[in-house]
């Protein structure tokens, strides 16, 4: 959870937090702990100090709770209106993640206690857990000052592997939420958000589960499409689809799959004095994913320079990491799963951008310069997808051609501002002057290599819900 500057909204919500029944929680809970543990020292009488302001972040804010016998905990509390449904997500996010820790040693804080309602003395649902005695590697990451003598940014990545490694040998036949029933069993249950058709009173159902990733990831992009008419943004989310076809390994498309960290980045990391993984936190909305993008895929840190809408990165540097990374996932599985962590931050790149992420043109943009070695070309092909039969014809009629007479510069020019930076736009706009000829010879190319691509794709399901 990272320290980020309180808004209105959060300052709101922290004023009307009752501390006192805080405190009390938390010395109730600890009490309750050292009855039951009668190796524990008596240390008589415990006071409490709840440490404000809080940490926060866009869905939570936690405070420190400090024992006056040593221990140190936080609670953690949710910040956004809660439901039935929100209560019963936090039940299998807690479950799921206290089966992690019966089944790897992947460091997620111990947890005292939770509720996952509103009926409490608190008022609100809550997670108490041990505090992490380290750094948040989101501090320490870009200080070269910091990485010297024992303090090796190999150490956190061969610590982080070798978790990640544990956590994909708990394998599933099924991507979804893992869902458990009263005799401590699970079942692979659908996803409760993000995904599915749109009901007649426009709220969404549960969707899922999924027999492969590319099953799973076309849900994500027909969620999308039956909210959206914009015609730019539908050609995004074709370019996804045709990218779909082509960039996944089909040796990873069916089972097993592995569970992923739902947020897997340097803000949800904390590291010892010498750089190992000590603590990994924030695992709200943790479910069953592809290979390709489940526990042995690369974390965000080492692939922003494929978000370049959102984040600076240097492919060089972060090419390193990851060779770094893909080796010591390769040392911990004994040469078993460094495939698939390989390449998985293109595939990662397209699933998130599929999904609708920040920056997910940028990410497009980025795949389009993988392929073709050009980001031109990819933004032709998103202003044809605007005016070719594929996307624009009725879907209540025969599929027909439709030619694109001339690139359209105007909207050439905002998508390459919106998308990746004024650098873009002008090169952009510096197509038209290359003329018909070169558009008619880029998309004879274009076409010949994806229609194997388009082919696996249906037009109808290429468009939005009308």
């Amino acid at each position: 959870m990272g320290k980020l500057s309180f808004s209105a909204r959060h300052a709101a919500f922290i004023d009307a937090i009752d501390l006192d029944a805080l405190r009390s929680l938390a010395l109730e809970v600890h009490a309750n702990e050292r009855a039951n543990s009668p190796e524990r020292p008596t240390v008589s009488p415990v006071s409490c100090t709840v440490v404000t302001p809080p940490l926060h972040g866009g869905y939570n804010i936690a405070f420190d709770l400090e024992f006056s016998d040593g221990l140190s905990w936080i609670i953690r509390i949710p910040l956004d209106e809660w439901d039935d449904t929100d209560a019963r997500s936090m039940q299998r996010d807690i479950s799921t993640m206290e089966y992690i820790t019966s089944h790897t040693s992947v460091p997620i804080p111990r947890l005292h206690a939770y509720c996952c309602t509103t009926d409490n003395p608190l008022a609100h649902p809550y997670m108490i857990m041990d505090k992490i005695r380290g750094l948040l590697l989101d501090d320490v990451w870009e200080d070269p000052s910091w990485w010297t003598g024992e303090r090796k940014k190999e150490n956190l990545l061969e610590s982080l592997a070798g978790f990640m490694v544990e956590l994909a040998g708990l394998e599933f036949d099924q991507i979804g939420i893992l869902d458990w029933l009263p005799d401590g069993s699970y079942i692979v249950g659908p996803f409760p958000w993000g995904l599915g058709a749109i009901t007649s009173d426009g709220s969404q159902k549960e969707c899922g589960p999924f027999h492969t990733a590319h099953e799973y990831i076309n849900a994500r992009l027909a969620s999308r499409r039956a909210r959206e008419s914009d015609p730019q943004e539908l050609a995004w989310m074709a370019l996804a689809q045709l990218f779909l076809g082509a960039l996944p390994e089909t040796a990873y498309d069916g089972a097993p799959f592995t569970i992923g960290h739902p947020d897997y980045d340097m803000q949800n990391i904390f590291v010892d004095d010498t750089g190992r993984v000590v603590g990994i936190i924030d695992w709200d909305g943790v479910h069953i994913q592809p290979r390709e993008a489940g526990a042995v895929r690369y974390p965000w840190f080492l692939m922003r320079d494929w978000n370049p809408s959102m984040y600076d990165g240097d492919e060089d540097e972060l090419g390193t990491y990851r060779k770094m990374y893909t080796d010591a996932v390769r040392v911990a599985s004994g040469g078993k799963l460094d495939v698939v962590t390989r390449n998985s931050h293109v595939v990662t790149t397209l699933y998130a951008a599929a999904s609708g992420c920040y920056g997910n043109q940028g990410m497009l943009i980025r795949l389009g310069e993988y392929l073709f070695g050009s980001d031109l070309v990819l933004m032709e092909m998103w202003q044809g997808l605007q005016h070719g039969g594929w996307l624009t014809g009725p879907a209540n009629e025969v599929a027909r051609v439709k030619l694109w007479p001339e690139p359209d510069e105007s909207v050439s020019l905002d998508a390459g501002k919106t998308a990746h930076g004024d650098e873009v736009a002008q090169r952009a706009k510096d197509t038209k002057a290359s003329g018909l000829i070169r558009v008619q010879r880029l998309g004879r190319w274009v076409q010949r290599t994806f229609l194997s691509v388009v082919r696996t794709c249906t037009p109808r399901e290429v468009k939005s819900v009308n």
